[in-house]
């Protein structure tokens, strides 16, 4: 058997689609996997937008993603998507082709010996769980399994397979290959223990906040979760990554915290005497710079699959730490009983907190000239409907995004929380939509973001994909814009066109690529041209035109605490927000 159609055979039991970029030392594994039933090669213009497919792809289904891209430049290409699946800890199993064997430096101490040859295992290392250059043709079942095992247990990520030209067309016996057998994972120990040192520290707090972390979605842990919320009645905040989990009008909804994020959220966190986190890593974007000055009146208990986040002494105290799989932990918890105070002026305090401090200002809607894009995000909110699938960019345009979205009926809002490259939400929209062909596939994009894979609208538009692409234009990257404000007295360097950045016109773009275009460019029309937007059939870019200098609000400034987010409150009302 050739060993490029045993590896289409064994992924086409993991997915249905492959995303792949073509090139000459990949032409045998393409070429397996077109001939296999029940899997698809989907060319992506860039190999870029095919690691980014096959990660969002796979966030979808929940399975495994699958990217393919030849030696040499294709294999650099995939390294976006790859940083991606590994922040996020996203399942994906990324091949690239390598010269020949024999034209592989080896030990040689040179830089190239084959033609577009490097040391790939080298460089993705850092960023898989698990990478490999094959070697012996015998040994293929084997390293398959072992990365299919890696992408998947414990806490999942990208894995990554570098398969040399020759080794691709050998010819193997599948009855005498080795197996992989993976080592049976320990059982955490002393977990009754903890849970009895937890059920008292919740026992005792007045003033307690659940933290639903990305690890729930990870560990697939939703329900279990859920079960514990209603169980305890605790206030619970959510993390960017699990928004998408709850109603906005879910009981004890706190919404989202950090330092882009919601005041309500920060007050609570930071007056909270008792923090729990659920599969949440706390980094500074939901800290603060400063771990230490995070929820300072509260003790810290904190669940994670990675005993390095538990450990990975960052200035924040953790008063009890538990290593351990959510999906494991959480039936354990809820066999228990939870006892708690009187929690009923600490759940009025932070509906208090909701309604006087709202993202989406009333004042927003008054503005007459182009659109505020926190109105655009909160009634695209309201026109989107139960199933669609919402992804959104970088930069100022996820921050909107997740300040301002309202999940009002079950939906899926993402974005590459934590690698977050400019460009993400286009070719995640296509590995999107080919997951989940029925669903609607919203993509939030901004100006800067489309011209990072502004190329796979081709992709779009050969493939039919009735992607519905809202185009956030400001002219600027507006973020950057803002950070110079801050840092450099608002002297602007390579963000905007009066400091040598240069935007195109972008419906003419997409008419080039015949695709479909539409405009926003004032409030009285936005919601008629939502809608005729979301309604049409096929793919379609929606120009939304925003003023320069738009800015993100609240954010926190550097150096400050949480809780103080700019635009600062009147000392007198901040304080009293910091008060019990």
């Amino acid at each position: 058997m050739k060993l490029s159609d045993y590896i289409a055979e064994f992924l086409a039991k993991q997915t249905k689609h492959i995303f792949v970029g073509n090139g000459g030392c990949v032409i045998h594994i393409l070429d397996s996997i077109d001939k296999t039933p029940g899997l698809k090669n989907i060319p992506c213009e860039n190999e870029q937008g095919a690691a980014i497919a096959a990660e969002a792809y796979s966030r979808v289904t929940k399975n495994l993603g699958v990217a393919i891209a030849t030696s040499g430049p294709g294999m650099i290409n995939l390294m976006q998507g790859i940083a991606c699946a590994y922040f996020d800890a996203i399942p994906t199993l990324y091949i690239s082709g390598a010269p020949p064997t024999h034209h592989l430096k080896g030990d040689r101490k040179i830089r190239q010996m084959g033609f577009q040859e490097m040391d790939v295992v080298g460089i993705v290392k850092p960023i898989t769980k698990y990478a490999v250059l094959l070697k012996d043709p015998k040994r293929i079942r084997y390293e398959l399994e072992k990365l299919l095992y890696m992408a998947t247990e414990g806490n999942p990520g990208p894995v990554f397979l570098d398969l040399p030209d020759d080794l691709q067309r050998a010819d193997i016996n599948p009855n005498k290959l080795e197996r992989f057998t993976p080592e049976k994972q320990k059982q955490p120990n002393g977990l009754e223990t903890k849970i009895d040192n937890m059920l008292g520290l919740i026992k005792e707090a007045a003033r307690p906040v659940i933290i639903v972390g990305g690890g729930v979605k990870i560990g697939h842990a939703e329900e279990e979760l859920n079960t514990f919320i209603k169980k305890s009645g605790i206030p619970f905040a959510t993390t960017w990554s699990t928004i998408d989990l709850f109603l906005d009008d879910t009981p004890n909804l706190i919404g989202n915290f950090g330092i882009s994020s919601n005041r309500a959220g920060n007050f609570a966190v930071q007056n909270s005497d008792l923090i729990i986190s659920f599969g949440s890593r706390l980094d500074t974007h939901q800290t603060g710079s400063n771990p230490a000055s995070f929820a300072p009146k509260a003790k810290k208990i904190v669940i994670n699959i990675d005993n390095e986040e538990l450990n990975k002494n960052n200035g924040m105290d953790i008063d009890l730490k538990i290593h351990c799989d959510l999906k494991m932990f959480l039936p354990l918890l809820n066999s228990h009983k939870i006892k708690t105070k009187d929690l009923t002026k600490w759940r009025e305090r932070i509906n208090h907190w909701r309604q006087k401090y709202p993202v989406c200002c009333p004042e927003y809607y008054n503005q007459e000239d182009k659109a505020n894009p926190y109105v655009f995000i909160n009634e695209l909110s309201k026109e989107t409907k139960e199933g669609d699938i919402i992804i959104t960019d970088a930069g100022g345009t996820l921050t909107w995004t997740m300040q301002a979205y309202k999940i009002r009926t079950p939906q899926m809002l993402f974005s590459a929380f934590n690698h977050s490259p400019m460009g993400y939400a286009l070719p995640a929209s296509i590995g999107a939509q080919y997951a989940a062909p029925e669903k609607q596939v919203i993509c939030v994009i901004g100006d800067g973001g489309m011209q990072m894979n502004i190329q796979e609208l081709e992709t779009i538009v050969y493939n039919s994909l009735p992607i519905k692409i809202f185009l956030i234009n400001n002219g600027e990257y507006g973020i950057i814009k803002q950070t110079q404000d801050t840092w450099m007295n608002s002297k602007y360097v390579a963000s905007d066109p009066n400091s040598g950045l240069g935007f195109p016109d972008f419906q003419k773009v997409a008419k080039a690529y015949k695709i479909e275009t539409a405009e926003i460019k004032n409030h009285k029309e936005l919601n008629k041209v939502i809608k005729n937007v979301l309604e049409y059939k096929g793919p379609i870019l929606c120009d939304v035109k925003l003023k320069h200098g738009e800015q993100i609000l609240p954010k926190l400034v550097f150096g400050r605490p949480l809780e103080d987010m700019a635009p600062l409150l009147p000392r007198e009302e901040f304080e009293a927000n910091m008060t019990f």
